[in-house]
């Protein structure tokens, strides 16, 4: 089980976490991914459950941590080789599920995708019987905008490393006769989300932010909502070889959304300019996309396996420079920051029982509250 000291440096609450699912007791879940903001939620959630929770790390630096929570830990690189191969054999001994959450955000497609095989490879050889494995809706061709169900449109021939990585993944487990759960949450938030809580509020606070008018929707959903999606897709009862989107209960506007941590801040300005100047300020869509990571991820990808992801972080907001004026949107946030997604989660909730418990109001007050330490 989770011990209080876990929830709150999580950010989580009893009254989201536990509960959720039957038959999950008593069950050896393995967690790709384990140390980060999302596997660190999986793994809180499913010691709630009562699962037995190996955590698999790259290194060892969040293991202390993890086995605080109650998890088992296990340190097994994703990667192709013989001694990796070992490791990950180690790890999944004796595993009926594996959560596979872990993305080297600054790898390239083709090291994301050894570690996926050298992963899935493993994970037959242990005999595993179903494996939830975390997507994303950016696969689809329709994302950000319109509406969006596991039937759209996916086209392999667009996008960067990273939707191409999960398109790829996407295919093989579909393409491989495996009790699989693809799950494929939208704009993951709450404490500890580097991209979509702390970089927000890291504006607000040093200089502003720029928004769009007209604003469009932000399909938000809560991390604790897409834990719980975790535990009822490895607790499901009937064969699973599906898609899965996972969105929260409601899209506040982008504006509500920057006004919600503007609140939590008690400071920090909005600005709003006109779509088309935003888009003229940005010139030219260049041809192509995507790439291999730059020589700065590189170099990030190093630092972080030295001294571990979480104090990287930290240090990196403590040298980073205040801005000298407001952030305002590149081309991947206008497309954000401008659409009206309609995302349905009728599959989800038809096979796994989802049903988002966290909406924004809720899930702001849980940011509020983890920052105060409380």
């Amino acid at each position: 089980m989770v011990g209080k000291s876990g929830q709150q440096e999580l950010g989580i609450t009893d009254e989201i976490t536990g509960g959720a699912t039957q038959g999950l007791a008593g069950r050896q879940v393995a967690v790709t991914g384990a140390g980060g903001f999302i596997g660190s939620r999986i793994v809180a959630t499913l010691l709630a459950e009562g699962a037995r929770v190996t955590a698999l790390l790259r290194s060892a630096h969040d293991a202390a941590r993890l086995r605080a929570m109650g998890a088992q830990v296990a340190v097994a690189p994703l990667k192709a080789g013989a001694r990796a191969g070992a490791a990950l054999d180690g790890a999944l001994a004796g595993a009926d599920v594996l959560v596979h959450a872990a993305h080297d955000m600054r790898a390239g497609l083709s090291e994301n995708l050894a570690g996926f095989d050298a992963l899935m490879a493993a994970a037959s050889r242990a005999g595993v019987a179903r494996v939830v494995h975390l997507s994303s809706a950016v696969v689809y061709d329709d994302w950000p905008d319109g509406a969006l169900s596991e039937d759209s449109a996916i086209s392999t021939d667009t996008g960067g490393d990273y939707r191409q990585a999960k398109i790829t993944m996407e295919n093989r487990l579909l393409e491989a006769d495996i009790d699989v759960a693809i799950l494929q949450p939208t704009i993951v938030y709450g404490p500890g989300s580097a991209f979509w809580t702390e970089a927000p509020l890291a504006a607000l606070a040093a200089s502003g932010v720029v928004l769009p008018e007209p604003c469009g929707l932000c399909p938000a959903v809560h991390v604790q909502d897409v834990a719980r999606a975790v535990a009822l897709a490895a607790a499901a009862p009937a064969r699973l070889h599906d898609r899965f989107l996972i969105a929260g209960p409601d899209a506040p506007g982008w504006d509500a959304f920057y006004d919600g941590y503007r609140a939590i801040l008690g400071r920090g300005e909005i600005l709003r300019r006109p779509v088309a100047e935003l888009a003229a300020r940005l010139g030219p869509d260049p041809a192509g996309g995507g790439g291999g990571p730059s020589a700065a991820a590189r170099l990030s990808a190093l630092a972080r396996r030295l001294i571990g992801s979480r104090r990287f972080d930290r240090l990196l907001a403590r040298l980073r420079p205040r801005a000298r004026g407001p952030v305002w949107p590149d081309r991947h946030l206008l497309a954000l920051y401008r659409a009206r997604p309609e995302i349905s989660t009728a599959r989800a909730r038809q096979a796994l029982g989802y049903v988002p418990q966290v909406d924004f109001a809720t899930g702001l007050a849980g940011i509020a509250k983890a920052r105060r330490g409380g």
